[in-house]
């Protein structure tokens, strides 16, 4: 028999993002300097026709950098993407490999 959901957020398939929102939306602070939040997302897959979702984020604060000055802000977003993704990229790859190893044995 089918699982009965009961509420929507139950119903919900968004993107991770949306959960890491969610969970530390109470702890983040409004400032106006900008954010760039990068994050990365891998299934792994477990047998039996089962998935992990192995997902990691950041937030970096692009500080010194005002909205007005378009270039500046564009080069700041651009490092601090180029930063953040290949950290939870690292990240979510370890987890991946750690899932992927247990799962045949090693």
């Amino acid at each position: 028999m089918p699982k009965i959901t009961q509420t929507a957020e139950e119903q919900y398939n968004g993107s991770p993002i949306d959960g890491v929102m969610s969970t530390i939306g109470g702890e983040l602070s409004i400032s106006t300097n900008p954010v760039l939040i990068c994050g990365v997302n891998r299934k792994v897959n477990i047998g039996n026709f089962e998935n992990v979702d192995v997902y990691s984020a950041i937030a970096l604060p692009l500080n010194n950098v005002s909205l007005e000055d378009q270039e500046k802000l564009t080069e700041a977003v651009k490092e601090a993407a180029s930063y953040g993704f290949s950290l939870v990229s690292k990240e979510t790859g370890e987890r991946y490999q750690i899932i992927k190893d247990s799962q045949q044995g090693r």
